[in-house]
């Protein structure tokens, strides 16, 4: 059976407010809660739309670095939605280190100029909603966001998107030894490398590399996105008990 987590976010976002008389949410963003959100992988088929995402972050501490910059692209049977991309960078204050700035290229000007971040949250759940999510190294997106809308929205939330770390090796596994990361996948696949570490062009990248998989999981007999999320956890399992 399918679940949503999305009346969980409304139920402890309804709680939030009854606390916090000064956080007054606009119209579009109640107009976001009370819609269904993204999709736990089940027995949607893989034709069933799906969304990739990527963040940026200050660093790569999940308990202290910041989420500055969202990326998201759409996948549907049709293909890319190349021109309904999501990208936001958030304005908030932090201390950019200057070898961070070095990977994601934003400037706290840039982030002055961002969208309030929990404005850009509630765009990105509105963008996300009724697709399967996935990212590459997803754990790490996995908790930034939860750490971002904890500290922003007040809220608890834990979505489980499917990992193309794992997708990728689990479906071609004569490349797994010599592809670790996104960018040696990319290469394998003869996919380009544009501009890397923003977040927009990275989940641009991750969705074409999906695209390639999931034509190898269809081959292999895969029929919904649950089987593959499954099968991913069990590639997961067996890379930490061999290392």
């Amino acid at each position: 059976m399918q679940r949503s987590w999305w009346s969980v976010l409304k139920r402890y976002y309804t709680a939030f407010q009854s606390k916090h008389t000064g956080f007054h949410p606009d119209r579009y963003a109640q107009q976001i809660l009370n819609q269904s959100g993204p999709l736990i992988p089940a027995d949607q088929p893989l034709s069933h739309p799906a969304m990739v995402f990527d963040l940026e972050t200050t660093g790569l501490d999940t308990r202290t670095d910041r989420v500055i910059s969202i990326g998201a692209v759409r996948l549907s049977e049709t293909g890319i939605a190349l021109g309904n991309n999501f990208y936001q960078v958030l304005d908030v204050k932090v201390d950019l280190e200057g070898e961070s700035q070095l990977i994601h290229g934003l400037t706290q000007k840039d982030l002055d100029k961002g969208c309030d971040p929990r404005q850009a949250l509630f765009d990105f759940f509105h963008y996300s909603q009724n697709h399967v999510w996935l990212a590459f190294h997803a754990e790490f997106d996995r908790r930034m966001l939860k750490n971002a809308v904890l500290q922003h929205l007040g809220l608890i939330i834990d979505p489980q998107p499917i990992d193309l770390a794992y997708m990728a090796p689990l479906l071609f596994p004569d490349l797994a030894s010599e592809n670790k990361d996104l960018d040696s996948w990319l290469h394998a696949f003869h996919l380009p490398l544009m501009a890397r570490h923003n977040a927009a062009a990275d989940a641009l990248a991750t969705t074409e590399l999906l695209m390639i998989l999931l034509h190898q999981a269809q081959k292999m007999g895969f029929e919904t996105w649950g089987e593959i999320q499954n099968a991913c956890l069990k590639q997961r399992q067996l890379q930490h008990f061999f290392s």
